[in-house]
């Protein structure tokens, strides 16, 4: 008649030696703790068959009690660090010396085993206690081998070539199988880690496609009312008499158009984003007369760039080169870097230069506005950035950073960067440089 376990009793037991959720180093110090008990007592079997004192075997016996208590201890509590650190010191500190002395010193297996400690101390400790531990118990060892040497009279020696032979076979198999099984346990969960992390990230490729797919979508959505809305004030505009226009309705219809303005670009920098997203944000260059753009931009967008009273210059001297550009995509740039500016300037200057620097043109956009605190500047082009309410940024830049981003994207795909400077009240330079076109 045979005698088993119930299947819930085994699962209750399991679940106790290993529970679930447990980190790697808590895995380990199971794992090592169970092995750790078979060895302990493994060796008093072996040394009470070899005819060893009976404080050795007696001290194997209890060292397997003794780790059994530590794991009940950490599971109880919780406290594991506490429990890697009695380990440490009650184990390595204190029981190995002994078997070391008591068995044979290093004619035996011992040194194995401090092989074997060192690389489980290094494993479980973390912190001041590694630091502070793992060097101790190296040189604990180190001076226990010492001591043997120099005083050979401490060690009590194994009575015959066989039982060394037998200690020394029997501590590297033991010491190499519970390092084996660390490795083997470390090794599996990153293969874990690993399988979880290229899930996490085909998760996250999904979430992003589906985000730039929703921007594109709400991009050309908003493109049809827009239209519409420009087309009706247009129209309404067009049947104002010359002596209307700067009535309040005259006025109302010119709101209405500049944000009509303002939302067709927010629309499209979101198609913009979109592209960036999918790697699709490509420029056409073909040789330009840069000072021809800046003066044909600066002209178009005057009357709304002087709106608040700023003066707007084209710096004496400014050079004209011929640049390799996308023409449509540099004066994105450009009008943004203006509107940023003119956003935030009251009052002031805004002024526009143009320079040939070796091999390449620079452009900056230089105003005596608010300027941008410090902390944003490394920020600002690299992604978007939440609306700020403490006067630097105003709730009015609904695309706060994006515009600088996309900006940034256009510039880089030309082969050329672009930076910021700035002093809160002072003024902020935006400079952004294209490479020239080869002399024919």
């Amino acid at each position: 008649m045979s005698v088993s376990l119930p299947a819930g009793s085994w699962s209750r037991l399991r679940g106790r030696l290993w529970p679930p959720g447990l980190d790697f180093r808590e895995q380990l110090v199971t794992a090592a703790g169970i092995v750790g008990v078979a060895i302990c007592w493994m060796s008093a079997i072996v040394n009470a068959a070899q005819g060893a004192n009976l404080w050795t075997v007696l001290l194997n016996v209890a060292a397997g009690f003794a780790t059994i208590a530590l794991l009940w201890f950490a599971r109880t509590t919780g406290r594991y660090q506490l429990t890697y650190a009695i380990t440490v010191v009650g184990l390595f500190f204190v029981l190995f010396p002994w078997f070391f002395f008591t068995g044979g010193g290093y004619f035996s297996g011992m040194p194995a085993f401090f092989v074997f400690a060192i690389v489980f101390s290094a494993f479980i400790l973390d912190g001041v206690a590694l630091w502070v531990l793992l060097p101790l118990e190296v040189a604990i060892f180190v001076a226990s081998i010492l001591a043997a040497y120099l005083h050979p009279e401490w060690v009590l020696a194994l009575p015959s070539a066989q039982m060394i032979a037998t200690d020394v076979i029997y501590c590297v198999v033991a010491s190499g199988i519970a390092l084996t099984a660390a490795l083997r346990m470390l090794i599996r969960i990153y293969e874990e880690n690993k399988a979880q992390l290229v899930a996490r990230n085909a998760q996250l490729a999904q979430v992003d496609q589906a985000k730039s797919e929703l921007l594109a979508m709400v991009a050309h959505e908003l493109n049809t009312p827009l239209m519409v809305i420009r087309a009706h004030a247009e129209e309404a505009a067009g049947v104002l008499g010359e002596g209307q226009r700067s009535s309040r309705v005259g006025r109302d219809l010119q709101v209405i158009d500049t944000e009509a303005d303002r939302l067709g670009r927010l629309v499209a920098q979101l198609l913009d984003l979109s592209r960036i997203s999918d790697g699709r944000l490509v420029v056409a260059t073909q040789p330009e007369n840069l000072g021809a753009l800046v003066q044909e931009t600066l002209r178009s967008y005057r009357p709304l760039l002087t709106r608040s009273g700023n003066r707007l210059e084209l710096e004496r001297g400014s050079a004209a080169p011929v640049v390799l550009m996308d023409r449509e995509r540099i004066v994105q740039v450009l009008v943004n870097l203006l509107s940023n500016a003119a956003r935030h300037t009251h009052d002031g200057a805004i002024t526009v230069s143009v320079k040939a620097i070796g091999s390449h043109a620079e452009i900056a956009v230089a105003d005596t506005g608010e300027g941008i605190a410090a902390e944003l500047i490394p920020q600002l082009g690299a992604h978007p950035l939440p609306v700020r309410r403490d006067g630097v940024r105003s709730s009015r830049d609904t695309g706060l950073g994006v515009g600088l981003m996309i900006s940034t994207h256009i510039i880089e795909a030309h082969g050329g960067t672009l930076s910021l400077e700035s002093t809160p009240g002072v003024g902020t330079t935006a400079r952004f440089t294209l490479p020239l076109a080869p002399q024919s």
